[in-house]
């Protein structure tokens, strides 16, 4: 490891603050939606189910766009990447502010998706380049930015919306989108892993891998379900405990809030404990948190354990993506882009699933869904630390076969 404060250990440090950037501008596009909705509907007069569409078309291009970033990222570098969907997601907030009209607005938020996912990528594709001995630690760190943004925006556009309106709130978020890719311009990222060509038979072996697929479906299930509890929490507070809208709001920033102490907790607890370890046991964690808060005994127990579950929630992505890091270096851009489609894939999934069974019965009987969840994480998790324990190699690095 460099000494602290050479140049090289310098070039490092401002590249993290890049990563860090990113995934800070990518939790803002997250909250993007939920928190300007009001006031969008109220500019543009669309409804409720128009509304709906607007959230799919910020998810579901960055499925494809996933799959399109990774060997990107693996062949010419993390540079362009970032860079190009920096200032893409800028220029589309600052349009946003001046669109026409709902049909300008629903493209507008497809080309957000677009770059959003590039953001994302390429920022924490880069943070294991800069990290490579202990990529968990670091990537915790550099999402708990992520949740930064998620909490921070809602209360700015909240803030900005009510004394300037919605505009200069757009414009300022453009900003700060554009950050990261400005910064990138002025800095020499780590060289892409695979300059000389994609290896396609090494992709092939770890998209067939075992470990690679358990990893992404314990993506799938994580995201599932931080979208359902984010997606149904206020509503569930509202109609199950009579909330108000302003304190099932709280109880939600808590929720996020909780998940950003537990990503800073992480990065320090994967210093000392293994990676799959840490998982499995905020997997446990957060079965028994949503297991409390689906039986809803009264509203401050319920309220303790939506703390307890985001305070689980925090470490599973960027620990796992950290552990997916190791396994097939050359290609982890594509390796990447597997599991965020995966996350993508379940973040839609399961919240209708929920919505189907409230429809049908109570919210409550829905939010059964979530430990239930929570309960096929922990199973798949476990298998995972089996495979460690039995000192079978996840992956062969030599080989790029899987056991």
């Amino acid at each position: 490891m460099p000494a602290p404060n050479t140049p090289r250990q310098t070039a490092r440090s401002y590249l993290m603050v890049t990563a860090c950037t990113g995934t800070f501008a990518f939790g803002t596009l997250v909250a993007f939606l939920g928190a300007t909705l009001p006031e969008l509907r109220a500019r543009f007069g669309f409804d409720i189910a128009q509304g709906g569409t607007l959230i799919s078309l910020l998810f579901l291009p960055q499925i494809p766009m996933s799959f399109v970033a990774g060997p990107l990222i693996d062949r010419f570098g993390k540079k362009p990447v970032l860079a190009s969907g920096s200032l893409l997601c800028a220029v589309a907030l600052a349009t946003i502010s001046v669109a026409p009209n709902y049909q300008v607005l629903a493209m507008l938020v497809f080309v957000v998706g677009l770059g959003g996912s590039c953001i994302n990528s390429g920022s924490n594709t880069l943070v294991p380049d800069l990290y490579p001995v202990n990529p968990s630690a670091a990537l915790n760190l550099a999402n708990s930015f992520f949740s930064l943004g998620t909490v921070g925006f809602p209360v700015l556009v909240t803030l900005m919306a009510r004394r300037f309106g919605l505009a200069p709130a757009l414009v300022l978020v453009g900003v700060s989108n554009a950050i990261p890719g400005v910064l990138s311009l002025t800095q020499t990222f780590p060289a892409a892993r695979s300059k000389g060509g994609l290896n396609w038979t090494l992709i092939r072996n770890a998209l067939l891998n075992r470990s690679i697929l358990l990893l992404a479906l314990v993506i799938l299930l994580y995201s599932s379900l931080e979208a359902s509890t984010a997606g149904w929490l206020r509503t569930y507070f509202e109609q199950e405990f009579f909330s108000s809208a302003q304190t099932s709001g709280g109880i939600l920033a808590a929720f996020f809030a909780s998940m950003l102490a537990g990503r800073l907790a992480a990065s320090e607890i994967t210093k000392r404990v293994r990676g799959p370890i840490v998982v499995a046991a905020c997997a446990a964690g957060a079965v028994i948190g949503l297991v409390f808060l689906a039986l809803g005994w009264n509203l401050q127990a319920t309220i303790v354990a939506v703390v307890v579950t985001g305070l689980c929630y925090g470490p599973i992505f960027p620990t796992t993506a950290g552990i997916t890091s190791s396994l097939f270096p050359e290609i982890f851009g594509t390796i990447f882009g597997l599991l965020m489609a995966a996350g993508f894939t379940g973040s839609m999934i399961l919240p209708a699933a929920i919505g189907y069974v409230a429809k049908a019965s109570t919210v409550k009987a829905g939010i059964w869904l979530l430990p239930i969840s929570a309960f096929l994480l922990l199973v798949v998790q476990s298998i995972l630390v089996r495979r460690e324990k039995s000192q079978v190699p996840l992956v062969s690095q030599s080989t790029g076969l899987g056991s």
